[in-house]
């Protein structure tokens, strides 16, 4: 056949639909005459034009043709057909999409009518995976003309957009959820679930419904009876509840425990006419959910779950669990976010609620602290400044026991300062003052102090201070003489230079510089904070709670001035203190004076201080005993950096009739011990330069001291801080303050453990001794007796005398009976040697 007849050419279906595809063998093999359109050889050109127009296309195209719209397409159409296919081959358009047609069906009328029609990101619901769809399509309808120029059929171009529309808009679901923000917020827990569930209204398609539970167990006002609380839901009806079924809490534990998200059935509460309000809620339920365990970092367990209503426009596809997996770890995230701020938060108030309570206590503690201090100051003022009948040892004690009570007025002073501070802003007393009266003064108070360090105090103060100011006398005299006590503490040889003068900017500027130990550069930042000591520093004394340069930095402050310091470790410190000048007019109350109290609490300190360790020793030991020494006498070694204890504790201990040598620190205690070797250490553990921890580290390991009895005085209480002194090798451990006797006894007792042991120990050398000059013997009898010896543990004489009552008791010879003994030892050591 050669295709035509006569002049026409003639078109079969195995010719217009030609080629591969699935399609385009359904086409070729339907039977046309029985559709609207009637057999393949009768279509007109415009028909046949078009269809060669679709079928070979690569892109999804429709042709709709006749009054019945009869649909023919190419195989990139067959699978946005889904289910309809094959069924929409050569099928009325309006029966292929019957679903739709309410929709599209206009735009059809007006592309028959002449007027081509353009969609873009149409939704539509379609009913071809067996359930309604949401779908986006963007479509145009051109009309095809015949050769009359009326419209015979509607070409359609269309494209399936429902993935890139579904990945934009879930993209920008977690976006929203990105903007929920918790650390600038400061939300709660409880605050970030309803935020973060807030976010999802805009996402109503993805997310029709979505609740959060947390486990009751972390809120305050859950109830008891259950063990999941709903805290915030979207979705729901206004006084509709919103449930997961019968047995919610049961369901919501098994997603708890289960290692990955699970869906459940039956939901109430629910409202799917916000996914489209054309459907209607009975056709179109939300009967499955999502149950996702929100887990917190750090924690085994959920801390709560995340129920999502899936759409019933959608397949639950890889794509949509993907998205809802990335929301839950979302959730999860600012749930983690929020549980450390609450934690931090409820630290934070724990921490302030305690600060409270310390500043209360210490300010409580401070004031009745006072009332005890003064009776225990006014009896020692009275008898010390009397004349009474006391005898120089007495009077040694009392001085001793007022300085102590005036050191702790002054530490008790301090505490209550840092509270009030703390309570409340430090103020200032100001009154007409002489500043440079008042640093002379304070400068002169220490000179004799700096003098016995074998240091040169030098000052130079400017002609400009000395006119009056707007000043707190007693702050202003704190600080310098803090200074001052700092700076003779902490430098064992060289200078102190006081400097007081007026700047360019009109401020009083005083400097107090140092040729002392230094200030580590890591340090520099934290000396004037509470509490804080330099551990490493080697001051004349370890004595201190480190509040001093706090307080100065308060009270320079207070005078609206500033503190600084400068550093150098081993070269020194200085420390300036600027504030601003108001000058007055000089009055009749002017203070230019020191109180009197002040300066003594600060002195009465300093006068206790040691020379440098290394430094002028002799002036810091004390000699053995009154009488000398006695060799048949225990000697024992007492290191105490503080004068009064240490005197105290040499009082104490030669009232034993022992013999006592006071050193006040590490390095000359040790050179003591070598070179004079004690009985028994007794040392404080607070020690400048070498504390009493590393000086009994090095009397371990000399072999000639290894043995030295050592006990350490602590200011640390309590059963753990004794553990630890007696794992540091110490042999005892005593804790300020302490009874007399309990002292005496404890230093008593291991003496004479000492010495037991030293006895011990010489016996038995002695013992091996003996066994080693039996055994070395050639004779039979000597040898018997070192094996006797060995055996019973025993000396020599003990040994033979149980040989002659072995013979006695067997009536065998002696040289019988020794033969005996060394044979069975020879033959014994044969056989363990075979």
């Amino acid at each position: 056949m050669d295709g035509k007849t006569g002049s026409a050419e003639v078109w079969s279906s195995e010719r217009l639909f030609a080629g591969p595809g699935d399609a385009r063998e359904r086409f070729r093999t339907t039977d046309w005459s029985a559709t609207p359109l009637g057999p393949v050889e009768s279509w007109p050109a415009e028909l046949r034009m078009a269809v060669r127009t679709v079928i070979p296309s690569e892109v999804p195209m429709l042709l709709w043709w006749g009054p019945q719209l009869v649909q023919i397409f190419n195989d990139a159409m067959t699978p946005m057909l889904g289910d309809k296919y094959p069924a929409a081959v050569a099928q009325p358009a309006p029966e292929c999409w019957h679903e739709v047609w309410d929709e599209v069906g206009s735009r059809v009328e007006r592309a028959m009518d002449g007027t081509a029609t353009f969609a873009e990101n149409e939704l539509l619901f379609m009913q071809r995976h067996g359930y309604v769809e949401e779908t986006y399509w963007t479509f145009s309808y051109s009309p095809i003309r015949d050769e009359s120029g009326g419209v015979a059929g509607v070409f359609v171009a269309t494209t399936d957009i429902t993935a890139r529309v579904l990945s934009e808009r879930r993209l920008e679901a977690l976006s929203r959820l990105g903007t929920v923000v918790i650390v600038d917020s400061g939300a709660s827990v409880v605050d970030t679930c309803r935020s973060a569930v807030e976010a999802f209204v805009p996402s109503r398609r993805d997310v029709p419904v979505a609740a959060i539970y947390l486990d009751s167990r972390i809120l305050d006002d859950a109830p008891e009876s259950t063990r999941w609380t709903r805290i915030a839901s979207v979705g729901t009806r206004p006084g509709v509840s919103f449930t997961l079924g019968s047995d919610e809490d049961s369901a919501l534990s098994e997603a708890a425990a289960a290692s990955a998200p699970i869906v459940v059935s039956g939901i109430a509460g629910a409202c799917p006419e916000l996914l489209d309000p054309r459907r209607a809620l009975r056709d179109h339920p939300i009967d499955s959910v999502l149950l996702s365990p929100l887990r917190i970092s750090g924690r085994d367990s959920p801390r709560g779950i995340l129920a999502v209503g899936l759409s019933p426009y959608r397949v639950f596809d890889t794509a949509y669990a993907t998205f809802l997996e990335l929301v839950t770890t979302k959730i999860s995230g600012l749930l983690s976010d929020a549980s450390a701020m609450d934690a931090e938060r409820r630290r934070a108030d724990a921490l302030a609620a305690l600060d409270a309570a310390k500043t209360r206590f210490l300010e409580t503690v401070s004031h009745e602290f006072r009332t005890p201090l003064t009776l225990l100051l006014g009896p020692l003022h009275s008898v010390l400044d009397g004349e009474p009948a006391v005898t120089e040892e007495q009077r040694q004690s009392l001085e001793t026991a007022r300085r102590a009570a005036i050191r702790l007025r002054r530490l008790v002073d301090s505490l209550l300062e840092v509270t009030r501070g703390e309570a409340y802003p430090t103020r200032a007393a100001v009154q007409p003052a002489d500043p440079a009266a008042l640093t002379s003064e304070c400068v002169d108070l220490f000179t004799e102090a700096a003098r016995r360090a074998g240091l040169s105090l030098n000052s130079r103060i400017a002609d400009a201070t000395a006119e009056h100011m707007q000043l707190d006398p007693q702050m202003w005299s704190h600080i310098v003489l803090n200074l001052l006590s700092n700076a003779v503490k902490y430098t064992h040889t060289g200078s102190i230079e006081v400097d007081l003068d007026v700047d360019e900017d009109d401020r009083l500027v005083l400097r107090v510089t140092d040729t002392g130990v230094g200030i580590p550069e890591a340090e520099l930042d934290h000396v004037f904070e509470r509490f804080h000591r330099v551990e490493s520093a080697g001051g004349r004394s370890r004595e201190g709670i480190g509040l001093g340069l706090s307080l100065v930095s308060d009270w320079v402050r207070a005078l609206g001035g500033r503190m600084a310091v400068t550093s150098e470790v081993g070269r020194g410190s200085t420390f300036t203190v600027s504030v601003p000048r108001v000058l007055t007019p000089a009055s009749k109350g002017a203070a230019d004076r020191v109180p009197v109290d002040l300066s003594a609490l600060y002195l009465g300190e300093a006068d206790r201080w040691e020379p440098a360790p290394g430094r002028s020793r002799e002036a810091v030991t004390e000699s053995a005993s009154p009488e000398g020494k006695a060799p048949d006498r225990p000697r024992i070694l007492v290191i105490e950096d503080n004068r009064d204890m240490r005197d105290y504790l040499v009082r104490l201990l030669r009232h034993e009739n022992w013999d006592v040598d006071a050193v006040g620190d590490g390095d000359t205690a040790l050179d003591r011990i070598r070179s004079q070797p004690p009985h028994l250490v007794l040392s404080d553990i607070m020690l400048p330069g070498r504390d009493g921890v590393a000086l009994l580290e090095e009397i371990r390991k000399d072999p000639a001291t290894s043995r030295l009895p050592v006990l350490l005085l602590t200011a640390r209480a309590g059963a753990e801080a004794a553990i630890g002194g007696l794992r540091t090798g110490a042999d005892d451990y005593i804790t300020k303050p302490f009874h007399p006797d309990e002292l005496v006894a404890r230093v008593r007792v291991n003496l004479e453990l000492s010495w037991l042991r030293e006895q011990l120990l010489v016996t038995s050398e002695r013992e091996s001794d003996q066994l080693r000059e039996a055994l070395e013997t050639r004779s039979t009898l000597s040898k018997a007796v070192g094996l006797m010896m060995a055996t019973f543990r025993c000396d020599a004489e003990t040994a033979f005398d149980k040989l002659v009552g072995f013979s006695q008791h067997r009536n065998v010879k002696v040289r019988e009976i020794a033969e005996q003994i060394v044979g069975d030892y020879t033959a014994s050591i044969a056989d363990s040697s075979a």
